[in-house]
């Protein structure tokens, strides 16, 4: 595989040609092009043929390839920006009926940042789009709303604990706003690998509902400090 978003013709024909101290009218009469001609080549205003990229090396006594200077992706690397090691992630929460929601994170590496994806599978329409940052310990994806049309500003953030998870099942925090009121929510949320069936589901209220000694917290203490150390499997 190649990246080819980093490639560019023009400016390693250029840099080549300045090496072997060719000037572009004698490079012109060795492949019977125009000045004008290679001057677009060098600026990407047209990229030539085979049959000319052929010409080219001949005449500078090069390597296809060190002309092409294509930069390999190598897929370890690109995923190493990303905890999870998979494209697609399902997000799971409770809203203020008790009704559990499932999302879809998908992640994708582009120009060297991984990009989230917010989207409903049912719908599979995209909402929010963003980035993830991580360490061994701890994931940020960070989002905003992702039609331009949407004048309404809305910022999304999910905390992910990326210790223990015996089960690969994540456990996080989402921090976001109402759809109807726009008062500011943070729900807890699981994140998983898999999508889950009816009975996982089932299961997987009892890790999003709050414990008792998380609501005595929030009475006492005014603030919530949310049981996401994900160390029980279910």
């Amino acid at each position: 595989m190649y990246n080819l978003e980093y490639y560019n013709f023009g400016e390693s024909f250029r840099k080549i040609r300045k090496s072997k101290k060719m000037s572009i009218n004698e490079l012109s009469e060795r492949i019977n092009k125009t000045p004008s001609t290679i001057y677009k080549y060098e600026a990407n205003t047209i990229i030539p043929d085979f049959e000319v990229i052929l010409s080219i090396c001949n005449a500078l006594e090069i390597d296809l390839n060190d002309l092409v200077n294509k930069r390999e992706v190598n897929e370890e690397v690109q995923r190493s920006n990303n905890p999870f090691s998979v494209d697609k992630l399902y997000m799971y929460y409770i809203d203020s009926t008790d009704k559990l929601y499932e999302m879809l994170l998908t992640i994708k590496s582009e120009n060297g940042i991984m990009k989230v994806y917010f989207s409903v599978p049912k719908l599979n329409k995209i909402f929010l789009v963003g980035s993830i940052e991580s360490n061994s310990e701890v994931a940020f994806i960070l989002m905003k709303n992702y039609h331009v049309e949407n004048d309404h500003f809305e910022k999304v953030m999910i905390y992910i604990n990326m210790k223990y998870a015996s089960d690969d099942i994540k456990m996080g925090i989402i921090c976001g706003e109402k759809d109807d009121s726009f008062d500011p929510v943070v729900k807890k949320v699981c994140i998983s690998k898999n999508k889950l069936n009816e009975k996982e589901k089932n299961e997987m209220r009892k890790r999003l509902s709050l414990t008792d000694e998380e609501l005595n917290q929030i009475k006492n203490d005014g603030f919530w400090y949310p049981d996401i150390s994900n160390k029980k499997s279910y």
